[in-house]
C-alpha cells in the first residue's frame, strides 16, 4: 500500500495543474499558415490571450536548475508526506510543475505566427513595448530563441528575456487625437432673451 501510494504521489510530482493542461495551444496547421492579414491578427490576438491566462494564474518557464531543485523536493517531500497521511496528519503531497510545457508552447504559436505576419507582408501593429512593433518584437525574440534551443547562454537570462519580449506584445490602441489637433467645433451663439 505504502509503495503503491508513494508511486502514485511521484507520478503528480511530475506534472504541472491539471488546468494548464487545457490551455496547451498546438503548432500551426496547414490550413492555418494560409491565413490573411485580418485571421493572423485575430490568432495572435486569441494565443496571447491564452498566455496571459497562464502568466495571470502565476505561470512561468522553469529552468533546469529549477526543475532540479522541485525534483529533489518532491523525493523528499512525497515519502514524507505519505507517512504523514497514514499517521493521519495532511501536508501538500508535492511541489507542483509550473505550466512550463504549456507557456512554452503558447510563446512558441505566437513566434510562428509573428513569423507568418513577416513572411506574408501584412502591416505589423504597435506593442506595449516602446518604439516596438510586432515585428521589431520577432526580430529580438528569434536570436533569443535560437540560443535557448541551442543551449547557449544562461538560461535564466534567456527565459527573462524570451518572457520580457512576450509580456510586452499586447497591441495597445493607436493614441488619441490631442485636443490640441482635434477640429474646433464650431460654436453656436447662445440664446438671446427677447422681452415683449
Amino acid at each position: 500500500m505504502f509503495a503503491a501510494g508513494a508511486a502514485a504521489l511521484a507520478l503528480a510530482a511530475c506534472s504541472s495543474d491539471p488546468y494548464f493542461k487545457r490551455t496547451m495551444l498546438a503548432p500551426l496547421t496547414t490550413v492555418e499558415k494560409a491565413m490573411d492579414c485580418r485571421q493572423i491578427d485575430l490568432a495572435i490576438d486569441r494565443a496571447d490571450t491564452v498566455r496571459w491566462l497562464i502568466r495571470d494564474a502565476g505561470g512561468y518557464l522553469e529552468t533546469s536548475s529549477q526543475r532540479t531543485a522541485r525534483y529533489v523536493g518532491n523525493v523528499i517531500i512525497v515519502p514524507v508526506s505519505v507517512l504523514l497521511a497514514l499517521a493521519g496528519v495532511l501536508i501538500p503531497p508535492h511541489i507542483p510543475a509550473p505550466p512550463h510545457d504549456e507557456l512554452t508552447a503558447a510563446d512558441a504559436r505566437i513566434r510562428e505566427l509573428l513569423q507568418l505576419k513577416r513572411s506574408e507582408g501584412c502591416p505589423p501593429r504597435v506593442t506595449a513595448l516602446s518604439g516596438m512593433n510586432e515585428v521589431d518584437v520577432l526580430s529580438k525574440l528569434e536570436p533569443v530563441q535560437a540560443d535557448i534551443d541551442a543551449g547557449r547562454g544562461d538560461e535564466d537570462a534567456l527565459f527573462a528575456e524570451r518572457t520580457r519580449l512576450l509580456d510586452g506584445l499586447r497591441v495597445v490602441p493607436a493614441p488619441a487625437v490631442p485636443a490640441a489637433a482635434a477640429p474646433a467645433k464650431e460654436e453656436r451663439p447662445a440664446a438671446t432673451k427677447i422681452f415683449p
